[in-house]
């Protein structure tokens, strides 16, 4: 095992996510590791009418400057500073790029937030952090929002049925 020393930390912008930013720097600071911020604009359902690909450019251009200055907002409210700290916008699907940006980088870990998503929204949308973990050729850590740690009272009886063994 070796100490990391790229951290690769995707974002969707809420307080969620910044919480695994929080963690990061925390690891960044002991192993004297570079941080990349990632945030993936979902692609659109491609729409019937052509437009220009200038007007295009121009609507993706305003979207990237806006989350730049959202993420750099987030990044001074919640008083996260890095020394080194990049950050990468990208368009697609976030599990692909995620997936794809750690092998571009090469990323030494994955720090990613949960959001604690239960029920049909996850039966039926499924988990980009359990897609990561499942796909990632790297170390993911994953980050439980302290909202959703607290609502959660786990029982010796309930960790042995998931793990289908007798206590």
């Amino acid at each position: 095992m070796k100490a990391p020393k790229t951290i690769l930390v995707p974002t969707d912008l809420s307080a969620y996510s910044l919480s695994a930013l929080q963690y990061a720097v925390e690891i960044a600071k002991l192993f004297e590791a570079k941080i990349t911020v990632l945030h993936v604009c979902e692609n659109k359902r491609p729409s019937t009418k052509k437009s220009g690909g200038i007007q295009k450019k121009d609507s993706r251009s305003k979207e990237v400057k806006n989350i730049r200055e959202q993420l750099s907002r987030l990044l001074v409210n919640y008083n996260v500073v890095a020394q080194s700290l990049q950050i990468f916008i990208k368009h697609g699907s976030p599990v692909r790029e995620i997936i794809h940006t750690s092998r571009d980088l090469p990323a030494d870990l994955i720090v990613m937030s949960t959001h604690g998503r239960t029920g049909l929204h996850h039966v039926l949308m499924g988990s980009v952090a359990e897609k990561v973990v499942r796909y990632s050729t790297c170390p993911v850590l994953t980050i439980k929002p302290e909202e959703f740690r607290e609502l959660i009272d786990i029982t010796e009886e309930d960790i042995a049925d998931s793990l289908h063994t007798a206590i």
